[in-house]
């Protein structure tokens, strides 16, 4: 009889213990992270508070990083400059998993579904998918020694992204993770290195170096070039181009 209480109060005393060790419940649109490049880390923060909760160490290279996040809030996904890929838990405070995905990367992005995070590298040049559950290896597309630039993802699992020695656009179509559709759109112009997307994903502008704006325009099922801008009239002309 003692024995059993003993054991019984020893088993609460447990949970008790596991309980307390545990990070409080808490919503995960109030988080935050903050790259610390110097250490290889991320703290993680609470914003209505403006406080730190927790440091997570062992990313990297985190000279050139950057982060997206999963649907839920709960995961960002940390991308280094020696082409590690780091999965980070917010709530547990916690790296989940990092893959070493390439030899130079500075940056990445997630489809819209929030299913598939993809990665650009300099070295050997490429972009490569995740299973962002993961991080298995789903696909890779090689583009020939270009370095990749300006990645973003649009709607219905594809990404948009410059190749800076090639002047090239290229489109993934990754509906197919496993054998994603490329459409590539040469000439648009001497070593684009920025892009994004406007809101509705139809458009895709790419900076190239001579200060022009390229705009390619997605027009189901395929994307069409549309025309070039002068940089400072980009500034002045809405995303919703026609």
């Amino acid at each position: 009889m003692i024995a059993r209480l003993l054991s019984a109060l020893s088993a609460a005393l447990c949970l008790l213990l596991a309980a307390c060790a545990s990070p409080p419940l808490r919503g995960t649109g109030d988080l935050g992270v903050v790259i610390e490049r110097a250490r290889g880390s991320v703290q993680i923060v609470e914003q209505s508070a403006r406080r730190s909760l927790g440091r997570v160490e062992g990313l990297g290279d985190l000279s050139h990083a950057s982060v997206v996040f999963s649907r839920d809030g709960r995961y960002a996904y940390v991308f280094g400059r020696d082409g590690g890929l780091s999965q980070v838990d917010l709530l547990s405070q916690r790296l989940v998993k990092r893959v070493m995905q390439a030899g130079n990367s500075i940056g990445g992005a997630i489809s819209s579904d929030g299913r598939i995070v993809a990665a650009q590298y300099y070295q050997p040049g490429g972009v490569k998918l995740f299973d962002a559950d993961t991080l298995e290896l789903l696909a890779e597309v090689s583009t020939g020694g270009s370095k990749v630039v300006g990645l973003a993802d649009l709607p219905g699992q594809r990404f948009a992204f410059s190749l800076f020695e090639a002047s090239e656009i290229w489109l993934i179509d990754a509906r197919q993770p496993r054998a994603p559709q490329l459409t590539r759109y040469p000439n648009i112009g001497r070593q684009p290195y920025d892009g994004l997307a406007s809101q509705d994903g139809q458009a895709s502008p790419t900076v190239p170096i001579e200060g022009r704006t390229c705009i390619c325009r997605k027009r189901s099922p395929k994307a069409t070039l549309v025309y070039w801008l002068p940089w400072s009239l980009w500034w002045m002309t809405p995303l919703g181009l026609r």
